[in-house]
């Protein structure tokens, strides 16, 4: 009678399944889980400097199946691994945060994320990471129209120059208009190049975030929370 029940023991505790989902407990948070912060302190890939820590708090309640198992307001505790500022030619800034740590209870444990993307609320704008979740600027439309529109009003006085000069010793002649051939050529490659110019002044965006950011964590592992 023993052994049977012994039997039927083990039989349960290979078929009971021990939580909802496979490989899963109830005391973790499942690696996948999205996690949205905000920022202590403002970060930017032009200011801030690797090492520098960061310091993020849960925006709001993490709730998996009905049940909260992350606190708004936990703290989640990294630091800057890249900050590299926008350059010229539409090269944004860089920046990778790496989040390694999270206060619960009072206690840190572990944590291995990594940024999905942010939002900048400031500027109104969405900033997209990589695969390694490094946050990178893009392009700045209206800074470029601006750089070209400045480049091709200074190019216009050469513009204007090429096109005296292609006219005849009598100030007529020529084609296009009263212009030779060769004033109409070089006006052309005088303003062509001229655009190109601000398009080569033109800098790409920096990563800037400050405490009305929001920056999506996607948990890599399962976090133990007690």
């Amino acid at each position: 009678m023993l052994k049977r029940y012994f039997v039927i023991v083990c039989l349960l505790a290979l078929v009971w399944p021990v939580s909802p989902v496979c490989g899963q407990t109830q005391n973790e948070v499942p690696a996948g889980t999205e996690i949205q912060l905000t920022l202590r302190d403002p970060l930017s890939s032009k200011l801030s400097e690797q090492g520098d820590e960061v310091i993020a708090t849960i925006r709001r309640d993490v709730v998996i199946d009905g049940r909260t198992v992350l606190r708004q307001g936990t703290e989640v505790i990294g630091r800057v691994t890249l900050a590299e500022a926008a350059g010229r030619v539409f090269k944004g800034g860089r920046l990778h945060i790496t989040f390694d740590r999270i206060r619960i209870d009072g206690l840190e444990q572990k944590l291995t994320a990594v940024i999905k993307s942010a939002s900048d609320f400031t500027r109104d704008e969405k900033i997209k990471s990589d695969d390694e979740g490094t946050l990178k600027g893009g392009k700045d439309g209206g800074k470029t129209l601006q750089n070209v529109g400045a480049a091709a009003g200074i190019g216009m006085i050469g513009v204007t120059i090429a096109i005296l000069a292609g006219r005849d010793n009598n100030g007529f002649g020529g084609f296009y208009g009263g212009i030779s051939q060769g004033g109409a050529i070089a006006a052309g490659a005088i303003l062509g190049g001229s655009v190109i110019t601000g398009l080569l002044m033109t800098k790409g965006k920096e990563v800037r975030l400050d405490q009305n950011a929001i920056i999506r964590l996607r948990l890599e592992r399962p976090v133990a929370i007690g």
